[in-house]
């Protein structure tokens, strides 16, 4: 497994956009950076 950076916690290719729940855990929320995207507030 590649190791990874403290300041990117996705994967190469994917971008953090804020966090989200998973189960009890709060997680990156990393979505794919290919495309440009819009983020909702």
């Amino acid at each position: 497994m590649a190791k990874q950076k403290e300041k990117d916690p996705c994967w190469s290719g994917y971008e953090q956009a804020g966090t989200k729940k998973k189960g009890d855990k709060t997680v990156p929320n990393c979505i794919k950076s290919d495309k440009k995207t819009k983020s909702k507030n």
